[in-house]
């Protein structure tokens, strides 16, 4: 159904009169949706939470509008209601959003420079389905990964994801930090194949509480291993004089060890999420809880035997009507991680170090944001954001058999505060209203421990 402009006008005001005197809770005898080109009506009433026969009152109105704002599909919401025979009818007017980008991207990150192009659509058959395709070739990390997500399956609360992620990286190991101020220099170089697939089953069982399983494998296996910065004919521990054999804990002369063993690593996790967040466009507000298990399975052919915890909490709040202030925060542990499965900090994760500069089997993250809209006009925002990265990792244990620990990596060989790191730094975003993810990032991180800058830019499909 399509209402022309004066027509709608003339409703929404008839609805808001009508509803005035609407204040007890009354059935919902009809759900008219219009304006919508592409979503279909049962996905719109899906995503609004409304079904025939439930409880109105004139306090849904908001919640209503703010899920569809929320969900990124569309660029215009009007939500009103009127009386009918035994109840009320609820009127939905959306405009679609353009739901599909083909865009090139181009990032530049310490240690990682690198280009791709992807497609990605976020409202798949008008039912709010995701699709993801992107390749990329870097200096760092080049990979492909592909994910198409079902937020609902025909209609119920089931959801599913298929995901692949193909994947080729150089991974660059840091000495074990000595202390607090400590900036530890790269020692062992090596590449990565990283070949995994995975399907994820949910249910939501009630509103933004959603339970997941997940079953993933890979195929790992390591190419090549030298120290850092070696030609083929040197990685051998000791052929340069700058890197001595204790840099490996090794004996001169011996081929430098792989970071870890190669071989299948198949895993199933569970995830629990509580998500109360919405996103007014642009302006997130709300709260998200997430915790996940997570362990390998040798009866399905697993060469790794490991488990992982994770915890995270994300809170934002929306200050001076268009001011955002996001706290993030993640605590992580394992067991016996292949080199594959550990944490890490460093670039992204932790603005002012290196790409995976710290790695380990422990690890809390805090990130800290505010940010304040610099140029709006119309559907075009460049938005400013100030930030406040801090973390601490280590390994608890370096027992695992199939990892070859660089020396010094156990906590008890490290200073008390070796493994915390901080962070502060500057940068924006470029958003139009039109598409759901921003165009582009750029930041400036000054590790504090460091005492040095580091610069990260992304163009294209930026998240």
């Amino acid at each position: 159904m399509r209402y022309f402009p004066g027509v709608r006008r003339v409703l929404v005001c008839l609805g808001l009169l009508v509803s005035a005197g609407l204040a007890a809770a009354e059935p919902i005898k009809e759900i008219v949706v219009a304006d919508n080109h592409k979503t279909t009506a049962e996905t719109v009433a899906l995503i609004a939470n409304l079904e025939v026969g439930d409880e109105w009152t004139p306090a849904m109105a908001d919640r209503v509008k703010t899920d569809l704002v929320s969900s990124g599909l569309f660029k215009d919401v009007e939500v009103f209601w009127s009386k009918v025979e035994g109840g009320v009818r609820v009127h939905v007017l959306v405009k679609d959003k353009h739901s599909w980008v083909v865009a090139p991207a181009f990032y530049n990150q310490p240690t990682n420079t690198g280009a791709g192009v992807g497609f990605g659509e976020n409202n798949l058959f008008g039912l709010n389905q995701k699709l993801l395709l992107y390749a990329q070739i870097a200096t760092g990390d080049s990979f492909f990964v592909g994910a198409w997500v079902i937020p609902s399956i025909g209609g119920t609360r089931f959801s599913a994801q298929l995901d692949t992620y193909l994947k080729q990286s150089r991974n660059i190991e840091y000495a074990a930090p000595t202390g607090w101020l400590d900036n530890p220099a790269p020692v062992r170089e090596s590449r990565m194949n990283y070949l995994n697939a995975g399907l994820k089953l949910g249910v939501e069982m009630f509103r933004g509480v959603r339970l997941e399983t997940r079953l993933r494998g890979a195929k790992v296996s390591y190419p090549s291993s030298g120290l850092f910065g070696d030609e083929p004919a040197l990685k051998y521990v000791g052929a340069d004089p700058a890197n001595q054999a204790r840099d490996l804990g090794t004996a001169e002369g011996a081929p430098v060890p792989k970071p870890g063993t190669e071989g299948w690593d198949i895993t199933n996790e569970i995830s629990l999420t509580i998500d109360r967040r919405a996103n007014w466009y642009g302006i997130a507000s709300g709260y998200r809880y997430a915790f996940a298990f997570e362990q390998a399975l040798p009866s399905l052919g697993s060469d790794f035997r490991y488990y992982l915890i994770g915890a995270s909490y994300y809170q934002a709040w929306q200050i001076l009507a268009r001011h955002n202030l996001v706290l993030r925060l993640t605590a992580n542990y394992g067991h016996h991680l292949p080199f594959q499965q550990e944490f890490s900090l460093g670039g992204t994760s932790m603005r002012g170090w290196l790409n995976y500069q710290f790695r380990g089997d422990v690890r809390g993250l805090a990130n800290v944001e505010y940010s304040v809209p610099l140029v709006t006009i119309k559907g075009f925002s460049i938005r400013g954001l100030a930030f406040f990265d801090s973390g601490y990792t280590t390994f608890l244990t370096t027992s695992n058999p199939d990892r070859n620990y660089l020396p010094g990596s156990r906590r008890d060989e490290q200073g008390v505060l070796a493994g915390f790191k901080n962070s502060i730094g500057l940068g924006t975003r470029l958003y139009l209203r039109q598409i759901v993810l921003p165009l582009l990032g750029l930041d400036f991180g000054y590790g504090l421990e460091a005492r040095d800058f580091q610069v990260y830019l992304a163009i294209g499909l930026t998240d």
